[in-house]
């Protein structure tokens, strides 16, 4: 199984958000730096909070991803 970066996060809760409503939509998510929450807290990884994901699920994500913007702008 590939696996590609779907996007990247600025804030911690950003990427929770996103990475539950993948996760609600039956899409494997993962977090590597998800552990160093407890160590770094809300302040961040260099970079961002990266989230990844299957290759086969990369257009289904893409729509998760069009549809929470989606109901942000709303």
């Amino acid at each position: 199984m590939a696996v590609v970066m779907l996007a990247r996060f600025a804030s911690l809760p950003e990427a929770f958000v996103v990475r539950s409503a993948l996760e609600a939509a039956g899409i494997g998510a993962f977090m590597p730096e998800d552990g160093l929450v407890a160590a770094q807290g809300f302040t961040g990884v260099l970079g961002g909070w990266p989230i990844f994901i299957s290759c086969e699920e990369l257009d289904t994500a893409h729509d998760v991803l069009r549809a929470l913007q989606e109901d942000a702008e709303r």
